[in-house]
């Protein structure tokens, strides 16, 4: 697996090769000889002075000296060298000349070697820059003056906590000899404190790193020969050097083995341990979980993969989530509706059953809920009127979901069948029950109450009208047995809705059979069970049973069915109450006493009120509380037909009314008959006009008979005294004939 990690698998430190850094790469000068082509003339001992003087010429290649001698390979034997113009071009203190060597990359540089072909400098120095485009910044310099061309004191040690990024000053290597071959060898970590613990030492990681370097050659030795100007002499004083090396390693921060072209072509590290950039100075962008950090012998410092739970591919590293957390990485985008650091959580108003679930909408309904966000079985929090997984719906009782919450029903208790509909409000009313609320009785129906299942009572009126209400005037009054069947029968509309209670004994060890109440009258009958009872819970005690019997239509179990009327109308004329028991005998001995009968009822009276009474409101024809009687002027179409018979105008020809019972005319207006359809005798005229004038009196001796002739209309006498004959002429005169 490479050198950046061990047998096992595991990272290590992983270093590019200690190499020349120099070799190979093409250095700049800022002076070079042979532009124009010049003389030089070494001093005695330099390699290569065959004769006094030589020729530099940039353009002929057996006789240049360019900078790319700095960095090639040679032999001792076949030196080769780059070289500056002489002095004598005016190459000397304050000018200075520069060789600059890019490296394509930082390296970490431990040394920098230049070997003189002429005598050293008198004064040159180094400088780096620490990364591309930075400024340069000193590394080494020598002088045999330091202060005064440096302005820098010689030296070259450090006390312990002083900053280890100073350049020294120098004199040891700026003596004149040796006139050619003279080495100068600058160590990175020589005199700083921290090289023994290097690795834990940012400061001289920095300081070591460069990406250029520029030797700043700045004072040539001399013999002090050249103040006499002689060109011979000046000819003689140049800088030449034969090789410039740097010893270093490709900077990698432990986590690459090797550098090499990148895909832009330009030096890079080969990173490995997760990390990326030129240096692998970074983590990659999925490998943020702890600060970047480099490589050293104890630990590898690899970068470690984000814990973004699947949902992101992206991180960025969040110091102050690993100082809390131990864990840096916080991750970007996280994708199915995550959230949090590691994607870890839902995002706001989502949730999941467990870690491994997706997350869903938490979709709490925004009236209904104190907060969109539910918890982890979804179940959203609920205003107080609210109820529902998701809110959405009202708490029984309550109708019309909206910001406020739910708003309470108001259904009346008496008319209606439960709570209201959730969503209109609208309550579910009782069979003769109206309204939103069901706070109103249906025509026909009065007296809403809440023990009546159909919850107001159907009008009575005798079947003549629809149109009743409770009657003031009436008062609650109970009907006790005393054993006098006689009280219970009879006209019972009165106890229409109300209870019959039978309470009955049994000695110990019994209890009531079922019992029937059956109802006979006006041709019907109908069977009732009990609709409530009351009593000992334990069958060995003695005590009283009490059984109600509602009288009511809708009673449970009422058999046959009997309209409203049907039933009023039995009720009308009760002729018989049978009490009825079946099935097993409810004591050791099979007996069963009757102790009493109760009968709600009512009759006149203010307090307590029996709204159960109607009053109606009667159509013409009709008068009475109940419509019971024919009003003046109208009979019974079926003549005696009681109170249940239609009433009908009276047909006497408007000259007197009729008896309301039988039909029967008591004329007036000198009419009779049935219908006063005829004029009294001594009376003609035609009754059916229907005017009081109808019949007038006979104009005949004695007001005796008359009639009117139909031909002509002549009103003749009939009954006239012996020996006269009248006629009764249309002019009303007489004649004796």
């Amino acid at each position: 697996m490479g050198a950046c990690y061990d047998g096992a698998g595991r990272p290590q430190r992983c270093l590019p090769v200690f190499e020349n850094a120099a070799f190979g790469r093409l250095a700049e000068a800022s002076h070079t000889c042979g532009s124009p082509p010049e003389d030089f003339c070494p001093h005695v001992g330099a390699q290569g002075a065959g004769t006094q003087c030589q020729r530099c010429d940039a353009a002929n290649p057996r006789l240049h000296h360019n900078a790319s001698y700095l960095t090639d390979f040679h032999s001792q034997d076949d030196s080769t060298w780059w070289q500056s113009p002489s002095m004598a071009f005016g190459v000397q203190y304050p000018t200075s000349v520069n060789i600059t060597l890019r490296l394509g990359k930082a390296y970490e540089i431990t040394y920098v070697r230049l070997k003189f072909h002429t005598s050293r400098p008198e004064s040159f120095a180094i400088y780096k820059r620490s990364h591309a485009g930075g400024p340069w910044e000193p590394y080494q310099f020598y002088s045999a003056s330091c202060q005064k061309t440096y302005g820098r004191p010689e030296g070259q040690y450090l006390r312990p906590g002083q900053d280890e990024r100073v350049a020294f000053c120098t004199s040891e290597f700026s003596d004149i000899s040796p006139l050619s071959g003279g080495n100068v060898a600058f160590s990175t970590l020589e005199g700083r404190p921290s090289a023994y613990n290097f690795e834990e030492s940012p400061i001289l990681q920095e300081w070591v790193t460069s990406t250029e370097l520029l030797i700043s050659l700045d004072r040539l030795n001399t013999f002090g020969d050249d103040i006499f100007k002689d060109p011979k002499v000046l000819q003689s004083y140049y800088y030449a050097v034969s090789d410039f090396s740097v010893g270093g390693r490709c900077k990698c921060n432990g986590h690459a083995s090797e550098c090499g072209p990148n895909e832009e072509g330009r030096l890079a590290c080969r990173c490995q341990h997760n990390t990326t950039g030129a240096d692998c100075q970074r983590c990659l962008p999925f490998f943020q979980d702890r600060p970047w950090a480099r490589g050293t012998a104890e630990a590898a410092n690899e970068c470690l993969p984000c814990n973004c739970s699947g949902h992101s591919e992206e991180c960025t590293f969040d110091r102050e989530l690993f100082r809390s957390s131990g864990h840096g990485g916080r991750c970007l985008h996280c994708r199915d509706h995550t959230a949090g650091p590691h994607c870890e959580r839902c995002q706001e108003n989502f949730y999941r059953w467990n870690p491994w679930a997706p997350c869903q909408p938490c979709d709490c309904h925004p009236a209904g809920s104190l907060r969109l966000q539910c918890d982890d079985s979804g179940t959203c929090v609920c205003k107080p009127t609210v109820t529902g997984w998701k809110c959405d719906r009202c708490l029984s009782g309550f109708h019309s979901l909206s910001e406020g919450g739910c708003r309470p029903c108001t259904c009346n208790p008496a008319g209606s069948l439960g709570t209201c509909d959730p969503h209109s409000g609208r309550c579910p009313c009782k069979q003769n029950v109206e309204g939103n609320l069901c706070d109103r009785c249906r025509p026909g129906t009065f007296n809403l109450q809440p023990h009546n299942p159909a919850g107001c009572s159907s009008c009575f009126c005798y079947g003549h009208s629809k149109v009743c209400a409770a009657a003031a005037q009436f008062r609650a009054h109970y009907i006790l047995s005393n054993f006098r069947q006689e009280k219970f029968l009879g006209d019972q509309r009165f106890s229409y809705g109300q209870l019959l209670t039978l309470t009955f004994r049994a000695p110990p060890g019994g209890s009531p059979p079922p019992v029937q109440l059956r109802l006979e009258g006006a041709g019907l009958a109908l069977t009732l069970q009990p609709s409530s009872s009351s009593g000992p819970q334990d069958a060995g005690q003695v005590g009283e049973v009490q059984l109600g019997f509602q009288l009511q239509e809708t009673s449970e179990d009422a058999g046959p069915p009997l309209p409203p009327f049907h039933f009023q109308r039995l009720l009308a004329n009760l002729t018989a109450l049978r009490i009825g028991a079946s099935g097993q005998s409810p004591s050791p001995s099979g007996q069963l006493f009757l102790t009493e009968v109760r009968l709600t009822s009512a009759q006149r009276g203010t307090s307590p009120p029996a709204p159960w009474v109607e009053t109606c409101s009667c159509p013409r024809g009709y008068t009475g509380q109940f419509c019971e009687s024919c009003a003046p002027g109208y009979k019974r179409e079926t003549p005696r037909g009681g109170p249940y018979a239609s009433c009908v105008p009276c047909t006497c020809n408007q000259h007197g009314t009729c008896d309301p019972n039988t039909g029967i005319c008591l004329c007036g207006h000198h009419t009779e008959g049935p219908s006063c359809e005829r004029c009294l005798p001594g009376f003609y005229g035609n009754p059916f006009t229907g005017h009081a004038d109808d019949c007038q009196p006979c104009p005949c001796p004695g007001q005796s008979a008359c009639t009117t002739l139909p031909e002509n209309g002549e009103v003749v006498c009939t009954h006239c005294p012996p020996g006269q004959r009248v006629v009764l002429l249309s002019i009303f005169k007489v004649a004796r004939l």
